[in-house]
């Protein structure tokens, strides 16, 4: 009966062409989790694991399916869940523009975020589509706010020192004295009054026995995994 169990389980996984999905396919693989998708290229990015493993990726077959284009599907991101503020592991559809734009050093209007690393984002889907539950428009973001100052900051940083590092020339301003950017305590009315509902996706979470929405990449390794996709 397990191995019966384990052969009907499968995820199909449309539009898989942004980072977000292909972390949420390698979670489903480590999960044993078998996954339809078009595309090669998820066969060949998982080669190692897929030697060790008894899941399998295919382009037909049945399942529970979602989507990352719009198309038809179980759970079609961005309509029954909706990602906001997401740090993608490239650039790709996810980046938000501020990002490239500070890098450039350009100046550009920029409002409050609640940023999300692409890996904390592909569990929570993950274990949703692995129990293949249906949901609607639940909200999917980081839990604490972010100024745009304190996050063009932190980026630059560790933009400045990513690239040092390459050549190997560091300078003192890059290398010390950044405590992290934003830490001072705020009044929970205010992020409150501004953050998506989060409580549906917690709720949701700890009914599939998890310990609920609780992210736990921390801003600075989310960024580093991103800034390692954009050099």
């Amino acid at each position: 009966m397990g191995s019966l169990s384990r052969e009907l389980m499968a995820v199909v996984v449309r539009g898989a062409t942004c980072s977000l999905s292909e972390a949420v396919i390698d979670r489903l693989l480590s999960w044993d989790v078998d996954i339809i998708t078009d595309g090669e290229i998820h066969a060949e990015r998982n080669s190692t694991m897929l030697k060790f493993s008894p899941a399998t990726i295919s382009s037909e077959g049945k399942g529970f399916s979602i989507s990352f284009d719009g198309s038809d599907a179980d759970i079609v991101i961005g309509k029954d869940i909706i990602v906001q503020d997401l740090l993608p592991s490239r650039a790709d559809r996810w980046l938000a523009p501020e990002i490239p734009a500070w890098i450039r050093g350009e100046e550009i209007d920029s409002l409050p975020r609640y940023w999300l690393c692409v890996l904390d984002a592909a569990e929570g889907i993950a274990h949703i589509a692995r129990a293949e539950k249906k949901v609607e428009r639940i909200h999917m973001c980081g839990r604490r706010e972010w100024q745009p100052s304190d996050s063009k900051a932190e980026l630059l940083m560790l933009w400045n020192r990513t690239n040092q590092g390459i050549s190997g020339e560091f300078t003192s301003e890059t290398l010390f004295g950044h405590p992290i950017a934003g830490m001072e305590v705020k009044p929970m009315t205010q992020e409150e009054g501004k953050r998506p509902d989060l409580s549906p996706l917690h709720e949701m979470l700890i009914s599939l026995d998890t310990d609920g929405w609780r992210p736990l990449i921390p801003f600075r390794t989310a960024l580093m995994n991103l800034i390692a996709g954009l050099n």
